[in-house]
């Protein structure tokens, strides 16, 4: 291999005399060599390991066998190019040997520029295959440019051109290559020309069908995509009229220069008329296509009839059918027409209604079940799960659980019973396991393991003495310590295993082999690609060290931790020269910065009781109406090439108009534990139907990530809320004070502790989460008051079913500790709790609707004005939601059965537990309702999966929900003091449609 590969050597003149008719006379002596130098001095490897390279040693004599491994060796790192030679100068005493050497160059950033989409210039680069640090040869460059040619006319650039700059980096002997693309005009396309069908023969489509159908219209540009597209269109056309054996492939394209056209060369292959029947059972197409492998293969042999007969089989089967029976038949009537015929005999339906498990001593059941796919009838699956297929399955399941822990004579059979328990309609299936003999390790030996202590290793390896046998056990065995050894920098290190005889039967010895190889250091990373981050960004991010053995995790959590940032938008990692045999590699880290501005204009929409303040103040309530809004986000990544990120989010819906600046500090101080966000908000509310509030506010966070589910928050939040008083909806002698401007000064601390699964659908885990905020005059607070917030939710999966039972409670509470305010209108009724007044009204509870106690309209939960019913808010809010989701019958769709209990209370004294409303009197007329009781409500919910959430549809009826004092007539005439004062009450059916899960 090296013969090959290698140049002649150019050995000392005189040395290669003295070999010359060397059979006629004694050798002469071999020279001494005096010096051993570098041609050109500047070398890409150090002094020491081209001194341990190169065999040629000062003092010694001469010999040829030496100067070609030396040459071999220096080849063999990969750091030289291949025309390696030696020269040699006479000096007084012996010889000079010079290697000359050229360093080798590598493939550094690769970027194409001028191209015009499709393709894009990523699929051009990707055309290429030029790596990242592989080794610069031009024929490598040369095949690149072949490869983007032929993308470029497959997508109708046939007149193209591309060259190529470099640039070169001395000091990592790197180069970055540009591709300039030079278009030209894009073909279109022009004729169509068939094969596939004999001179005499028609062709199978007419070519103005084929056109029509495929979309290849004249003048349309002929990409790649759109001819894909046309092939699959014309194969699903002759698949619609049975031709299921058809075949379409585009065979060739005739490019016209002098009309910049192309034709299109199709080839047809009709096949027979493939007519599909099943007899003694209905199925529909849409489900045979699913199942029939013919279809999809477009071939017709036995196999595959077979494979689509015990499709079918266990199609009928998972319907109840356990008992059916698919015996698939081949009939040809003629050369142009195959006929399938799928014979079904479904047999009686059934119930799956046990599961029988015997002959397992070493594995109890749960431990067995929870393998299976094979279940009895449940909630889950109505009419129990079995097919022959499932069991033959789960049979292997149960075998491979025995053989992986020792059992290697362990045999499982699975067998029916139907008319189980005397009853035709029951089945019945029995596992019968005969363990046998577990096997067990009785000696391991380790061989090879040198330069890794094998005490890292006792208490982790699976196969040690007195544990059970099998190779699975080896398998993770080797894994484990290929791992420490490849993180260790032995990248090369092998292992291999052997099972000795032993005397002792169900007994076995074990040898591992360890090849360790040469340990691979690294050297300095090598980051190219950064226009505006700052260097010190992406040193904090790089987790290789130089000096530091291989490792291949540290490079990929490099990675990571650089696409984390969120400013790339590729990221690259890999060594230099990474077939060279050397002690030590550059890392390599190729970086392509993303766009730093991006805007995103997006719409929804909430349809329910949203409420909303109008001037009619008749119906506190809201009415079922349709909110449409409108989003705008614009953002600036990298800021100041820190991966900062300050972005301006605006939404504009006939509820709310709202302005919020963002300006995010990922990774504070250095640390990917703390994060930093300044915010500040400009927002106009009329979700509450009582007022219309206005809020500006500024606010600091800092995120502090304690483990992997727990995360601490800190944050100051400062803001000034004041209350449209043209808007307020209560007692008239009281809006001049409520509508008041309020400053306040917020400094809180939250927990969250998120231990699920799935945040968007949980099926099991825990969520916590604690919130404590001050307000007080010592940061300028107008307001001084304590609030509280708390969660606690839980998610269990009922059994092995897809069932959950879900559950949260919140508490929240507000303790007032300055002076009071104003005077609440609630107070004026004798008997009534009233909120405390030394809490602004903006500041309040607010609870009810989709995402809290669903047996209210949004925010209608709690205390009421006396005059208007319109909802004032409380200090104290309870709620305990419990849902039971489960899975219906059509995918992707899920069931709720919920219950909500809980209300917004007037005071954290207040809260509690009774569930009938009292009704406040004088002199035995009603003036009032007390609203401090527990509401409770049950209801039905249906959810559908997507990738970005479950939407949810609930509708909820409220069993005890409050009746209140009402006004009917306009705001105009409650200030006037007209109006009608109306009994009224909370309606008990309410419907919420949103995204998400409740909690």
């Amino acid at each position: 291999m090296f013969v090959q590969a290698i140049p002649p050597i150019v050995l000392l003149a005189a040395l290669l005399a003295g070999t010359a008719h060397a059979e006629e006379r004694t050798p002469t002596p071999a020279p001494t060599v005096i010096s051993v130098d570098f041609a050109p001095a500047e070398q890409p490897l150090p002094d020491e390991h081209l001194n341990h390279l190169v065999s040629v040693k000062v003092g010694e004599p001469l010999e040829p066998r030496l100067v070609r491994q030396s040459i071999q060796r220096l080849f063999a790192t990969g750091r030289y190019e291949p025309d390696i030679q030696v020269r040699g100068e006479d000096v007084p005493g012996g010889i000079r040997i010079t290697f000359m050497a050229r360093p080798s160059w590598f493939v550094g950033q690769v970027q194409v520029e001028g191209a015009e989409a499709p393709p894009t210039p990523l699929q051009l680069i990707n055309a290429g295959h030029l790596d990242l640090g592989q080794p610069y040869l031009e024929e490598d460059v040369g095949f690149a440019m072949q490869e983007m040619r032929r993308l470029l006319e497959n997508n109708g650039f046939f007149s193209a051109n591309i060259s190529k700059t470099e640039i070169e980096h001395l000091e990592s002997r790197q180069k970055d290559i540009t591709f300039a693309v030079t278009p030209g005009e894009r073909a279109a396309i022009g004729e169509i020309y068939l094969t596939g069908h004999g001179p005499d023969e028609a062709p199978p489509l007419p070519i103005e069908d084929v056109r029509r159908i495929s979309g290849w219209q004249r003048g349309q540009p002929p990409t790649q995509r759109r001819l894909q597209q046309g092939v699959s269109r014309l194969e699903d056309h002759l698949r619609g009229k049975q031709h299921w054996l058809s075949t379409v492939r585009l065979v060739g394209r005739d490019f016209n220069a002098d009309l910049n056209e192309v034709g299109l060369v199709v080839d047809i292959r009709l096949g027979p008329r493939v007519v599909v029947r099943v007899e003694g059972a209905e199925i529909s197409d849409q489900k045979l296509r699913r199942y029939l492998p013919i279809y999809e293969e477009g071939v017709i042999d036995d196999d595959l009839l077979s494979e689509g007969g015990d499709n079918l089989r266990d199609y009928f089967q998972s319907q109840g059918f356990f008992l059916a029976s698919v015996s698939p038949v081949l009939e040809r009537d003629r050369e142009d027409e195959v006929s399938i015929i799928y014979q079904v005999d479904r047999g009686p339906r059934q119930e799956l209604v046990h599961v029988g498990i015997s002959g397992n001593r070493s594995f109890d059941l749960p431990t067995i079940q929870e393998r299976m796919l094979v279940q009895p009838r449940n909630i889950d699956v109505r009419k129990g799960r079995l097919t022959d297929s499932l069991l033959a399955q789960d049979r292997l399941v149960i075998l491979d659980l025995y053989r992986s822990n020792g059992f290697h004579e362990a045999e499982v059979a699975c067998r029916k019973e139907a008319g189980y328990q005397r009853n035709d309609k029951l089945m019945a299936v029995f596992c019968d396991i005969h363990e046998g003999e577990r096997t067990l390790v009785s000696k391991l030996t380790i061989k090879g393991m040198e330069r890794l202590p094998k005490e890292l290793f006792e208490d982790r390896l699976s196969s040690v003495a007195g544990q059970p046998f099998s190779e699975v056990s080896v398998a993770t065995d080797r894994d484990l310590i290929l791992g420490d050894y490849y993180d260790s920098g032995y990248h090369r290190a092998g292992f291999s295993w052997k099972r000795l005889p032993s005397d002792v039967p169900h007994r076995v010895e074990l040898e591992y082999e360890i090849r360790e190889g040469e340990t691979l250091y690294l050297r300095e990373p090598i980051i190219t690609g950064l226009r505006h981050t700052r260097p010190s960004l992406i040193d904090q991010q790089v987790q290789v060290i130089p000096g530091d053995p291989f490792s291949a995790n540290a490079m990929f959590e490099t990675q990571r931790r650089l696409y984390d940032l969120g400013v790339f938008s590729k990221v690259d990692v890999g060594l230099q020269n990474p077939n060279g045999e050397e002690p030590a590699k550059n890392v390599l880290i190729q970086v392509e910065e993303g766009r730093r501005w991006t805007a995103r204009v997006g719409g929804g929409a909430e349809f329910a009781r949203i409420g909303g303040n109008t001037a009619d103040v008749t119906s506190p309530l809201g009415d079922a109406s349709f909110s449409p809004r409108v989003t705008l986000e614009v953002t600036r990544l990298n800021v100041r090439g820190l991966g900062h990120t300050m972005s301006l989010r605006t939404r504009f819906s006939n509820l709310q108009q709202r302005a919020l600046f963002i300006y995010e500090a990922p990774r504070w101080t250095g640390s990917d534990k703390w994060d930093m966000t300044i915010s500040s908000l400009f927002d106009t509310s009329r979700n509450v139907r009582t007022f219309s509030g206005r809020r500006l506010e500024g606010a600091l966070q800092l995120r502090h990530r304690l483990s992997k589910p727990s995360t601490a928050l800190y944050r100051f939040t400062y803001r000034r809320t004041s209350i449209d008083q043209n808007t307020l909806q209560i007692t008239p002698l009281l809006i001049p004070l409520t509508s008041q401007p309020v400053r306040v000064g917020l400094l809180s601390g939250t927990y969250i502790q998120d231990r699920r699964d799935d945040p968007t659908d949980s099926t099991k885990g825990i969520f916590n989460t604690v919130d404590l905020s001050f307000a007080s005059g010592i940061w300028a607070s107008e307001p001084d008051f304590v609030r509280f917030l708390g969660q606690n939710s839980t998610y269990h999966r009922l059994g092995n079913s897809r069932v959950v039972l879900a559950r949260t409670l919140q508490l929240g509470l507000l303790m007032p500790t300055g002076v009071f305010r104003m005077q609440d209108p609630i107070s004026f009724i004798p008997g009534a709790s009233e909120p405390d007044p030394r809490i602004p009204l903006a500041e309040r509870f607010f609870a009810g609707g989709a995402t809290s106690h669903r047996g209210f309209p949004v925010n209608q939960a709690g205390p009421r004005d006396p005059t208007t019913g319109f909802p004032i808010g409380g200090g104290a809010q309870l709620l305990n939601s419990m849902e039971l989701r489960f899975p219906l019958r059509w995918r992707n769709v899920g069931g709720v059965v919920f219950h909500d209990a809980g209300n917004v209370y007037s005071r954290p004294r207040e809260i509690s537990f009774q569930s009938r409303q009292k009704t406040l009197t004088k002199n035995n007329d009603t003036v009032g309702y007390d609203f401090d009781y527990m509401v409770h409500a049950v209801g039905f919910g249906v959810r559908y999966k997507t990738p970005i959430g479950p939407v949810r549809l609930d509708l909820a009826y409220s069993i005890n929900p409050p009746s209140f004092i009402g006004f009917e007539g306009t705001r105009d005439d409650l200030l006037r003091g007209a109006g009608t004062i109306t009994q009224q009450r909370i309606t008990q059916f309410q419907f919420h449609f949103s995204l998400g899960q409740t909690f």
